[in-house]
């Protein structure tokens, strides 16, 4: 089918004829604004139906995308490392999430945690800021759960159906110790092989594992003590059940008195 948006100059819609679709979603929406465009003089019905059938391949493509997140967590000895990409929208919405240092002061002072993170929606930005996360801050945050759990209804069954929906496509977790006394080194081997298994059977059950996690401790012997781990994981959920997630919240928080307004003194207050 040929169109002719630019004076005599045709326009070939090219459709990928293996796979029954567009290559691309933008295509997509590329493809129909010409359309509209060569609709010059038709009755007011066709561009009426042309301008709907626009706005529902839109929605189409927004439910149908995927929201992605990657987490990258390493440990080595002192060292830390801590990095979040989230990316929406077939890659148009990207956040970044970064902390590059983790330093645990004391028992008493807590944990010193620096932190950035950039996005590119509008223009971008870029912040960075450093946080002390002591007992006092462990309480309030404590304290804040229990108002969110008392300000939304049924919120544990909520975060169980969302979940559900949460996909794991790849789980890499793979450690490094080593202590003074070989005989130490192997009994906390097996220590740490037990709550590895732990949390990922806790972690299966609870989402949809694509592929089997590997995970790996590694006993290292005749060596000064050591201590070095390394998580990668991708999950996904998809944008419609983000959505639909978002707004059965909505309505749990308002089927509690006061319940938006402690959301709201919560988020501010964050």
């Amino acid at each position: 089918m040929d169109f002719y948006p630019h004076g005599d100059t045709p326009l070939l819609l090219v459709i990928d004829a293996k796979a029954g679709m567009f290559s691309e979603p933008i295509d997509i929406i590329k493809e129909c604004c010409y359309m509209t465009m060569a609709m010059e003089g038709l009755p007011v019905w066709i561009w009426i139906g042309s301008i709907l059938l626009l706005l529902l391949i839109i929605i189409a493509l927004l439910l149908t995308s995927v929201i992605t997140v990657r987490l990258s967590v390493t440990k080595k000895n002192w060292d830390d490392s801590v990095i979040v990409d989230v990316k929406m929208l077939y890659g148009l919405i990207t956040l970044h999430y970064e902390v590059p240092a983790i330093v645990l002061k004391s028992l008493q002072e807590g944990v010193w945690v620096e932190k950035s993170q950039s996005d590119n929606i509008l223009k971008g930005h870029t912040s960075n800021e450093e946080q002390v996360i002591d007992q006092e801050k462990v309480h309030q945050w404590t304290n804040e759960f229990k108002e969110i759990l008392s300000a939304t209804k049924g919120l544990k069954k909520w975060m169980r159906n969302t979940l559900d929906r949460v996909t794991i496509r790849k789980l890499d977790w793979s450690t490094n110790i080593a202590l003074s006394d070989a005989a130490h080194t192997a009994t906390l081997t097996g220590v740490l092989w037990g709550v590895k298994s732990v949390l990922v059977g806790f972690l299966s059950y609870h989402v949809t594992l694509l592929q089997r996690p590997k995970i790996f401790v590694v006993p290292v012997f005749g060596s000064r003590p050591l201590f070095t781990t390394e998580i990668h994981c991708i999950a996904q959920i998809r944008c419609g059940y983000a959505i639909h997630a978002g707004l059965v919240l909505i309505v749990r928080v308002l089927k509690v008195k006061g319940g938006i307004r402690k959301w709201l003194s919560i988020l501010f207050k964050a």
